[in-house]
């Protein structure tokens, strides 16, 4: 039986150029059958000559390396809160993911992978060209337009709701077919000055009602209004061993911010490996 092969998309300026080496590490050593292909796929939304070189050099220990630029990248014409032009680079995957690849798993660089990867690929989409978990704050977001603006509101979202895009699950096929990049960069050229979600309020547009849920546990994000940051209130749920850790937030678990906690010690551990 023919191994499956890991597509694994990252877009990382300067600033997640090592995260992203940390994540791409704790992809390879959760895949349980140590002869899986893994290609990693970085688009550059910002990285110096030093910073593709770190990336570069990092992921090749872990997998196949393949870098993209993007002709005319989009950029965040309003900024906000932490996030860079990096966020948008995501919404160019049709162009810059070879055709023949069929499915591929795009994760922030502020994620840790804590189980074998193969397995999410292998989700069923039920026809949709994407799988997302339910973004938990914020589930019912959605957006109209007026008056050439746009305008969020925290209901009218059409089930399964909002998603967070911090990890997609992308039928490629299904993608370029809906000429999702192009609907995606229109959208946000258009009204990316008004969307305080950026490149997540574009795609849940872009696929409203049309994306299917995958298992809580491929995304279990470390903030919510009501759990508290830094995961209080649901550490064990958090830290074990399974899916995927999702360290959402301004302070990362790399920052002197981030509290001296199990989920802390966990992404040093991976961290830590990539140092050696």
């Amino acid at each position: 039986m023919r191994r499956q092969d890991v597509h694994v998309v990252f877009a990382v300026d300067e600033r997640y150029a090592r995260p992203a080496v940390v994540t791409g590490h704790s992809v390879r050593r959760n895949l349980r059958d140590d002869g899986t292909r893994l290609v990693f796929h970085v688009i550059d939304s910002g990285l110096t000559d030093d910073g593709r070189k770190l990336v570069t050099d990092g992921l090749a220990a872990e997998g196949e390396v393949e870098l993209h630029t993007v002709a005319d990248p989009l950029v965040m014409e309003v900024r906000r809160k932490w996030w860079t032009d990096a966020a948008l680079g995501r919404l160019h995957i049709g162009t810059v993911i070879p055709a023949g690849i069929p499915r591929v798993v795009y994760l922030d660089a502020d994620t840790l992978v804590l189980d074998d990867l193969t397995e999410l690929l292998a989700e069923d989409l039920k026809g949709n060209a994407v799988g997302a978990g339910l973004n938990e704050v914020g589930p019912a977001r959605s957006l109209t337009f007026s008056g050439g603006r746009a305008q969020q509101h925290q209901t009218g979202a059409l089930p399964p709701g909002h998603f967070n895009s911090g990890v997609l699950l992308i039928d490629m096929d299904r993608w370029r077919a809906e000429r999702a990049t192009e609907r995606a960069v229109e959208l946000h050229r258009t009204y990316g000055r008004d969307l305080p979600n950026i490149d997540q309020d574009v795609l849940n547009h872009v696929f409203a009602g049309r994306w299917t849920p995958f298992p809580e546990k491929w995304n279990k994000l470390i903030e919510h209004s009501v759990h508290g940051i830094f995961g209080n209130g649901r550490m064990d749920y958090l830290t074990r061993p399974e899916g995927i850790v999702h360290y959402i937030g301004e302070a990362k678990p790399w920052h002197d911010a981030f509290p001296d906690n199990p989920l802390r010690r966990l992404y040093e551990e991976y961290a830590f490996a990539v140092a050696r």
